[in-house]
């Protein structure tokens, strides 16, 4: 953060998902230094009790709604009440999306952008994949992106410029086998985002990603109880943290962080760049 409180004052931030994870954090973050906050999600009680507790903690505004990335007409509502509540949008995160892991050949661990150490992997499913799980991964991690982009864009620019993050995970440039539709998919976000920050620059409006992997989240323990019930969360985690260089999974404050570094003035000359937040796991530079 920029260490100046209210340095935010007078600015919106509009995150999906932002009522829990890592998207809850980041709207503290932005509170924090004075931003008003337009957060959705698919839980109507989690935003509500997120909405609430952001208020008290902050003294900001705080306007909730359920959308869903996936439905335009529920996107474009929410930020149609936004632009009426606030009359603009100056930083938008993407933040929405869904990871993706499947059964198959009796197969049932988890499978990472980063190849644990001593564990066999497992074969694809490339041909078992249907059309219609295609669709969804696409739906999920790129289309959503777009809808929201393309329905927030006109008040970002009638707020004279801002920032757009987009939140992906680090299997867009690192895939893994068994999740193929996961890596593709994440890997248009990211060529989108790159696309779009040329296209918008002469708006003055940034584009930038952070790409994620290896973060410990309540997802984790839903992971273990569903594919290895008998071990603890540390035997379950032992193998993903294997072969990152930093030996340990990061955490949502530092995705946040990220996020924060990118949407905000801190990062004002930085444009069409993919942070990754990984603990070292991407092989590439």
């Amino acid at each position: 953060m920029s260490g100046r409180k209210n340095s935010l004052k007078g600015k919106t931030v509009f995150i999906t998902g932002g009522s829990r994870g890592i998207g809850r954090v980041t709207a503290e973050m932005f509170a924090h230094e004075g931003a008003t906050l337009a957060i959705c999600g698919r839980t109507e009680a989690t935003l509500e009790a997120a909405a609430a507790e952001l208020k008290k903690a902050y003294g900001r505004d705080v306007l909730w709604q359920r959308a869903d990335i996936l439905d335009t007409a529920s996107v474009n509502a929410f930020i149609s009440r936004v632009s009426q509540t606030f009359g603009r949008i100056d930083m938008l995160i993407n933040n929405a999306g869904e990871s993706s892991q499947r059964d198959v050949n009796g197969i049932n661990w988890p499978v990472n952008a980063v190849d644990a150490v001593m564990q066999p992997l497992p074969k694809g499913r490339f041909e078992a994949i249907t059309d219609d799980e295609w669709r969804d991964a696409l739906e999920q991690k790129v289309l959503g992106m777009i809808r929201v982009t393309r329905a927030a864009l006109p008040f970002i620019r009638k707020a004279g410029g801002g920032s757009i993050v987009n939140v992906t995970s680090i299997k867009g440039r690192q895939p893994p086998p068994r999740v193929v539709t996961s890596g593709v998919a994440w890997a248009a976000a990211m060529n989108f985002s790159k696309g779009l920050s040329l296209e918008l620059a002469g708006d003055n409006i940034r584009v930038n990603v952070v790409s994620v992997g290896g973060i410990l989240t309540g997802q984790m323990e839903a992971g273990r109880k569903k594919w290895a019930p008998e071990k603890s969360l540390e035997q379950f985690l032992a193998p993903r943290v294997a072969n990152i260089p930093l030996q340990r999974l990061g955490t949502i404050e530092e995705v946040a962080q990220a996020i924060y570094f990118l949407a905000s003035p801190l990062s004002s000359y930085t444009t069409g760049q993919v942070l990754a937040v990984d603990g070292g796991g991407l092989r590439s530079v």
